[in-house]
């Protein structure tokens, strides 16, 4: 936990990579076009309506340019070689991920289909082939798609997205099968909601999960049998 303080979460490097960071986000932020959003889980504190301008879902909706950077670092420090990404959206996390490792297989899931439509052009313009971007519910991947494509499991979870209590922890347990001692869970705005928050606790008391990191907005969760159970506070 030392070292993933100190050369993951609170690392200072300036990584080359963040400049690609960077340009995507501005391109996103620039494109003047509005989409039509196809909302599953609890839906924008701060957009009411289905049709919304890009540069306002990157501001609200979207992973911060702080959080960009340490997803980055998180792939790569965990050296992740399959990733599934639960709430594609723009694809600025997404593409943070496969910046970190190229080498990598991405599965990133979008609800909205005209937003799972412009991550992957956008993806596509910036080079990356290593990602595919699936356009459907969390629940419908999970309980039909999930068993049959891809085959294996993952280094690297994040779930973002839903933000529901009751979802989280459903969707948790589902992904369990699929991930293996080493897989490290991500979870997106933690302290959203108290249900949230109580799925948070949960997680952090399940009996799979031997260390969680809570740094306010995300949470991590790791289950490496050699850990014992412990739950960290690591401020970003």
């Amino acid at each position: 936990m030392f070292s993933l303080e100190k050369n993951c979460l609170k690392d200072k490097s300036a990584y080359p990579e963040y400049q690609a960071l960077s340009r995507f986000r501005e391109s996103v932020k620039n494109n003047p076009s509005h989409l039509k959003i196809k909302d599953f889980g609890a839906g924008s504190k701060r957009l009411a309506t289905d049709e919304r301008k890009i540069a306002d879902i990157l501001k609200y909706n979207c992973t911060s340019a702080k959080r960009t950077k340490m997803m980055f670092r998180i792939a790569k420090y965990f050296k992740a070689d399959r990733i599934l990404e639960l709430g594609t959206s723009l694809g600025v996390g997404t593409h943070a991920l496969a910046t970190a490792r190229p080498e990598a297989s991405i599965t990133s899931l979008e609800g909205s289909p005209a937003v799972a439509e412009f991550a992957q052009s956008q993806l596509e313009q910036h080079h990356l082939t290593n990602v595919q971007v699936i356009t459907g519910s969390f629940a419908d991947f999970l309980d039909g798609k999930l068993p049959h494509h891809p085959d294996g499991t993952y280094d690297l979870i994040f779930i973002d997205g839903h933000h529901d209590g009751p979802a989280t922890l459903d969707y948790f347990e589902k992904l369990l099968p699929f991930s293996h001692p080493n897989t490290v869970f991500i979870l997106d705005d933690i302290y959203w909601s108290a249900d949230m928050t109580s799925a948070w606790r949960k997680l952090t008391k399940h009996p799979k999960v031997t260390a969680s990191v809570d740094s306010f907005q995300w949470g991590l969760l790791f289950l490496r049998k050699e850990q014992l159970q412990e739950s960290f506070y690591i401020k970003v």
